[in-house]
Formats: structure tokens, sequence, C-alpha cells
């Protein structure tokens, strides 16, 4: 982070003008770096030398780029064969080291899409995020999980196809579940034949491609059909089924002259806050809406609205793709470059358009209605969230400003499945790209002498030991907080001071809360190094805001021990025995019926088996007796 200190931008001039006697008149990737490596900007440029040599005319500079200039202490550069593979590195690097003066944006998870896996004589239906290099047919992407959960959901009632994995297929002997209450149709025990339940899928397809009025009036057709032969149990299936259709597709359809699939982009810019509202349209209907809040920077007032564009455009598609028609109310700086990269990194033609009349205007409109509304939500919770940091600060005395917290929280039962978790958070908000789980196991922990000592799992400052030792310790350490809050008492606090005085962490405060009598919320007392049993007055808005910090950090430490204690009872002690891998596993519990059961068995029993030689029955009856 930049600290404000006396400045020189000759200085900063002269460590360009320097570089510039070695930098080609070509395309490529320059990159300033200040102090301690700190990565200030990373841009492209169609030739360099030019490029570079307008950072060294005092006069062009404004005053972002003065601050960035005045702190450089080097320079990198990389050549490229074109200035699309520029563009194209400049967002990878962009994203990997995070440059104080880039436009940044911070939340670009990929979207999900409904998937076929059409590598399956019945095909899977799931929902699918990521890179889509399995074979199969793809519909999406969904704005949120809500939406694509319910939509196959959806699917599953109408058209009965199966959700499970392909190994689960593979073990089912009669139907489950989801056959019993009619959301599938049981291929896995061969209740349709394939032929069925491709015409069931390709139904399924047509509806996601928006020939919904189609698919619902041929099941009404057969919904009377059943009627009028007195079949109403199979009335009753086709009438469920239209229903489920018509409340999925009743507020999605959008007709838009001459456009099925487009992306809308509309840009908000209040000073130095930002949001691009996004509105995904595919195949006629809407599939969600989402704003985004690019990160500026605090000297970004002087930001082009095409250079945010541009920005977002770039880190966003990324890992997402594009529909073939992006519409926007500011076009992107380099927009023909764009368009050239999108279409070649995703095998589409793309085309970015700024609509003057008619229906996609309208929905222009109407989307920076919405932005100028979460924009200023959003400016009203950063407030917020800034005045409660700086009343932390002033309650509790600390020197520094605070930035950044991260709060801390151990979850296991009696010892078992134990995880910490740490949340962070900031004037944004919950920094949820930055929240970690660690997996804890203190019963085989090496001392400083590396000689192994026995621990009990549910030692909970152990555990808080091994979890901020791991914290700033770490491979790939992040910035350091400005405060730790612990959820915990005097105790906690004292070891988390001690441990960070081991590692030589310095300038990070520790905050810990205990629960007061009876566990009470309103009664907690609080602790740092200077404070002893601190306590707000039950209606103290600091202490909601303290509340909801440790509420979220139990929240996920939770979660994660559920998720971790659900995948030890899924274990079996079969996948434990060297050897012993998916056929001959199976292969066990067919003979046996259990793991208690192959534990039970004898040598002889064991070489009986398919698949089991002498050393693997040995391996086997050594694991358990």
């Amino acid at each position: 982070m930049i600290k404000n200190k006396k400045i020189s931008l000759n200085d900063g001039i002269e460590v360009i003008k320097s570089e510039l006697i070695t930098i080609p008149s070509k395309p490529g990737i320059y990159q300033m770096i200040g102090e301690n490596e700190e990565y200030l900007y990373i841009g492209k440029a169609k030739n360099l030398k030019n490029r570079v040599t307008f950072y060294t005319k005092p006069k062009r500079l404004n005053s972002r780029l003065t601050f960035m200039v005045s702190n450089t202490k080097r320079m990198e550069i990389i050549i490229t064969s074109s200035e699309m593979e520029a563009l194209l590195l400049e967002s990878n690097l962009i994203k990997k080291f995070e440059p104080t003066y880039n436009i940044l944006l911070k939340d670009d998870k990929s979207f999900s899409s409904i998937f076929f896996n059409l590598s399956h004589p019945f095909p899977q239906l799931s929902a699918h995020r990521g890179t889509r290099s399995i074979k199969g047919e793809y519909f999406g992407p969904f704005v949120s999980k809500r939406t694509i959960y319910k939509t196959i959901e959806t699917l599953q009632k109408a058209f009965l196809l199966r959700t499970c994995n392909d190994n689960m297929f593979k073990s089912r002997t009669r139907p489950c579940l989801q056959f019993q209450i009619k959301r599938c149709s049981a291929p896995c025990v061969n209740l349709i034949s394939k032929e069925s339940y491709e015409q069931s899928l390709y139904q399924a397809k047509n509806f996601l491609l928006g020939k919904s009025k189609e698919i619902k009036e041929n099941l009404i057709n057969k919904m009377y059909e059943a009627s009028n032969h007195q079949n109403f149990e199979a009335a009753a299936i086709y009438r469920n089924r239209v229903k489920a259709l018509t409340e999925v597709t009743a507020n999605q359809n959008i007709n838009i002259p001459n456009i099925n699939d487009a992306d809308f982009l509309v840009l908000k810019k209040i000073e130095n806050k930002v949001v691009v509202q996004m509105n995904i349209i595919r195949n006629g209907s809407s599939y969600g809406s989402k704003a985004y809040f690019p990160n500026i920077g605090k000297n970004a007032i002087d930001v082009n609205d095409n250079e945010i564009m541009q920005a977002f455009i770039c880190q966003f598609y990324d890992k997402n793709v594009p529909a073939t028609n992006i519409l926007v109310n500011q076009n992107p700086k380099d927009k023909i470059l764009i368009e050239k990269l999108l279409s070649k990194k995703h095998g589409i033609k793309v085309k970015i358009d700024l609509p003057q009349r008619g229906k996609k205007l309208e929905i222009i409109n109407s989307a920076l209605k919405n932005a100028a509304e979460n924009l200023n939500r959003k400016i009203f919770e950063k407030t917020s969230n800034k005045n409660n940091l700086n009343k932390i600060k002033t309650i509790f005395r600390f020197e520094n400003d605070l930035n950044k917290i991260e709060i801390y929280d151990n979850s296991h039962h009696q010892g078992k499945s134990p995880i910490g978790a740490m949340v962070a958070f900031n004037e944004d908000g919950f920094s949820k790209s930055l929240y970690r789980r660690y997996n804890i196991n203190l019963e085989y922990n090496k001392n400083s002498n590396n000689k192994t000592e026995v621990h009990n799992n549910n030692n909970d400052y152990l555990m808080m030991e091994e979890v901020i030792k791991r914290r700033f310790k770490g491979k790939n350490i992040i910035h350091f907080p400005d405060l730790l809050i612990i959820d915990g008492g005097k105790g906690h606090l004292n070891t988390v001071l001690s441990v960070l005085k081991k590692i030589k962490v310095k300038n990070v405060e520790v905050l810990a809360i205990s629960k007061g009598l009876d566990r009470d919320a309103g009664r907690e007392n609080f602790y740092t190094k200077n404070m002893n049993n601190f306590k707000f007055n039950k209606d103290d808005p600091t202490l909601f805001f303290l509340q909801n910090l440790r509420d979220e950090v139990h929240r996920y430490a939770i979660a994660g021990h559920r998720l971790k204690s659900k995948k030890a009872l899924l274990k079996s002690p079969l996948d434990e025995i060297v050897g012993i891998g998916a056929n001959r596993k199976k292969s066990l519990l067919e003979e046996f019926g259990s793991a208690k059961a192959v534990g039970s068995a004898s040598l002889e029993d064991l070489l009986k088996v398919d698949g089991i030689n002498k050393s693997i029955a040995n391996n086997i009856f050594n694991f358990f007796n």
C-alpha cells in the first residue's frame, strides 16, 4: 500500500526516461513498479516507445498519473507479437498482481450454466461452472445459483431427467427417491428406453432454447388425452409438468426484435465510485442481472468511462462466455480490438453496440436506473462501514487506521472434524474472495525440536495458534490486516499475541470477543493488549457491527465443519487400504455387504473375491486386525 509521504515527480520521470533508451517501437506490456516491488500499473500498447514517452510529459499527466509516475522506481517491459496478444496478457497480469492504479474487478467468478453430459447413454442434467471442456451441451450463463437450481428442478419435474452422477447411476439396483416423487424416469434400472429418454432430453433442450410454447401445448394435449381415457393419474402428472414450465417462464420472456442473445452492460459513475449493471438474455429469456463494483482507486476521479468499460469487459469475459451481442451505454476503449479478442478467445462472433433507439435502449435506460440505485446503496454502505471502522479504532485506542479486518473462529465437535476459519472485511464489506478455511490436525503435531507431540483436537488455544501461524507464514500470503478479531476470551488473545510476536508480525492489532453471562448476545466481553474486559451498552450500534462480524465467521466455520463431518461419514475404511481402488472396493462390498463385514472376514474368504490376490488380502486383513 502506498503511504502518504513526500514524493518527486521528476524522480519518477527520470526512471522512465532511463528505461526509454531500450524500449522498442513494438506492441507489448509495460509494468510500473514502486517501492517494495509493489505493482503500480500494468498497461498495453501498440507502440511501447510512444506510449511510455507519454508519461515523461508532466503537463499531460492528470492527478492519478502524477501520483503513479512519482512512485515509480523501475519498469518491466514484455514484447508481444500483436496488440491483441498484449491486451490479453495485460488482463491476465492485472488479475495476478492487482496493481494500485489499474481498474480491478474483484468479483470475477464465472457464472454457472446448465449442462447436459453427452458422454453417457443417458445424459445427466447438472449445473456447471468453469471451463467448458467436458463433452456436452451448455445453456446459460445464469446469474444466481437460486435461478439455475430452480430451472434444473423444473426440468426434472417436466422431463424426468436424471441428476445423479455416473457412479451412483451404475450402482443402483432399484429406483431412488427422485423416481418416487416424479422427478426422474429411472433410466438406471431400465424403466425408460433410451429412445424415450432421448426424446425427453430433446424437449428439455428446446425448452431452454425458448421453444416453451410448443412443448407446453404438447403436454396439454397429452393431459386431455389421458383425462378422456379416464387415466386421471397420468393426467395429473402432465398437469404438474405444465404447471412447472409455466412457473419458470412466467417472468422470463423478453421480446427484443431481431435479438435472442445479449449481454447488457450499463456503467454509472459518481466521482471515484462506479457500478457496472449487467443483464443477461439468452434465447429471448432473462437469465438474471447483477451489479459489479470495480475498484478504480482513490485518485481515479479522472479515469475515463471508456477505460473502465474496457477493463470490465476484458476481465469479466476472461472466465465467462459472452453473448454474440454486447449492448452498452458506453463504448469501451479499443472497441474493435476487444471484439476481435473475444471472438478469437471464445470461438464466436462478438459485436459491441451502443443502442440509440427502440427496445434495446429501453432496457439500457431501465438498467441505468437500477445501476444508480445500487451505486447509491453501495456508497451508503461504504460510508457506514468506514464510520464503524473508525469507531472501533477510537473505542479501543488503536494507533493505526483500520482498513482491513480479519475475523477468526474454530469449529469442531468433541475434537472431531476440526476446522479453523477466517473471514475478511473492509470498507466495501465482506471480501468473500479472501475467506479461508484451515483443516486442523493436532494429534500428530511437530514441535520446534521437530519431535512429534500428541495433542487433543479439542484444544481451542492450540487450534487458534495453528491457524494464525499458517495464515501469517503461508506460501500464498495475502496482504496483512490492520486488526484481528478472535472469537474467544483473554486466553485466546494472549495466544494470538504470543504467536504474532514469535513470527515477528508487527503493526497488527488484536481484539478478542468472549460470550457474556449466560452466553447472552449483548453481554460480550472485549479484550485487547491494553484494555481488559470492556463492555458496550446493549443498544450500541458498534456492538451490533462487531456481533455481525463474529456471526459471519461463526457461520463460515460451522459450514466448513459440517462439510468435513459429512465427508468423514461418507468415507469408507476400505478407502484407506493400500491397493484398494474403486473396482476392488465394489467387489468386496458386493461379496460381504459392508466394510464391517470385510473386516471380520478371514484370509481364505478374502481370497475368494474377484481381483483380490494374496498380497492385497494380507493388506486388508492386517489393516483390520
